[in-house]
Order: structure tokens, then sequence, then C-alpha cells
């Protein structure tokens, strides 16, 4: 407006998984599901929100038995070291604390429908040449996927998720709202 127009208009160009983001099976699974294709029942309900401060590199199951989650729980998103990076540091970081296999295992052994992490991705930097394990074997069985997220200012405990992807229904994940309800 200041060069005489009558509106502002923004132009937005980033990747289905900028920021907070879910992923959908076809991230990783060919023919798998499209972002359009995930349960919205799955992305609002409740939530715990484990404390892993502790873990300085990846949380295996181990560490998901020591947190001591209620039986039932269907929703679990980590805090970790990782939290407040994107208030921090903008530039990407390859040490970041993720889910190890056996961390999977443990969830889909238990019936967790939806996983979430403070950073971009629930599986270490460079599993890629491993085939991305951790993301098939969950996306494999149908949990959602929750990255990215900020859990800096989120104490420990039970919430209500509320999670809003983008509506991108083609695509194989897309950026989110994310709210904690306390």
């Amino acid at each position: 407006m200041d060069r005489g127009d009558h509106d502002t208009v923004s132009e937005l160009h980033f990747s289905a998984h900028t920021g907070t983001h879910i992923d959908a099976p076809s991230h990783f699974i060919q023919g798998g599901g499209a972002i359009g294709t995930v349960p919205l029942d799955v992305l609002v309900g409740d939530a715990v929100v484990l404390d892993m401060m502790d873990v300085t590199t990846t949380i295996g199951a181990e560490d998901l038995a020591r947190a001591d989650v209620a039986e039932g729980t269907t929703r679990l998103l980590a805090k970790t070291a990782n939290s407040g990076w994107a208030r921090a540091d903008a530039a990407f970081r390859e040490d970041f604390v993720a889910f190890d296999l056996s961390a999977a295992r443990w969830c889909l052994d238990r019936g967790v429908r939806l996983l979430g992490i403070d950073y971009l991705s629930v599986e270490p930097f460079g599993r890629g040449r491993e085939g991305h394990p951790v993301h098939r074997a969950l996306l494999e069985a149908g949990v959602v996927i929750l990255e990215g997220l900020d859990l800096a200012d989120a104490d420990p405990g039970p919430y209500r998720l509320v999670a809003l992807p983008l509506s991108i229904p083609d695509a194989e994940g897309a950026p989110a709202r994310v709210l904690l309800l306390g």
C-alpha cells in the first residue's frame, strides 16, 4: 500500500514439512495415504507431554517405559532438549534428539495413534541410508507423526491436543497449527 496499491498480498513458497507439520503415510510409503486420509479423530483429543529432557541422543523403549505412561494413552508428545530450537536457532542441527526403532515398536505395542516431537523429525538425522525405519514402522501401522512442535512452554503432563493441518489433501504432509489446552 506504501506504493499506492489497494491491498497487500503475500506469496508463500515452502515445503509441506516446514515448521510444525504432520507426515502422511505417502511421505515414506509408496501408495500410502496422503494428508487427506489422516483420520481427524486422531488429531484432536487427550495427549500426554512426556519429559524427555534428560535424553541426549535417541529416545528408546527404556526411556518410554521409565516415563510411566498410563495404559490406553494414544497420543504422546516428547519434550526434549530440542525444545525452543525455533526461537533461538534458525540453523538446522544434525544432533537433535529423536526416537529410535525400539521406541517406535514400544508405541505400536501400546496402541499409540499419534507420536510427536519437538524437532523436525521423529527419526535421527542420516537414517535415510537405512530406509527411515522409524518413520516406516509408524506410518505403516497408521500412526500419525507430528514433527516440529514447540513444547518449550509446555509442562509435562496431560493436555487436550488440537492439531489442524493445512488442507492439502493430496500432499505427503502439511504444516499444522497445534494447540495444547490444559
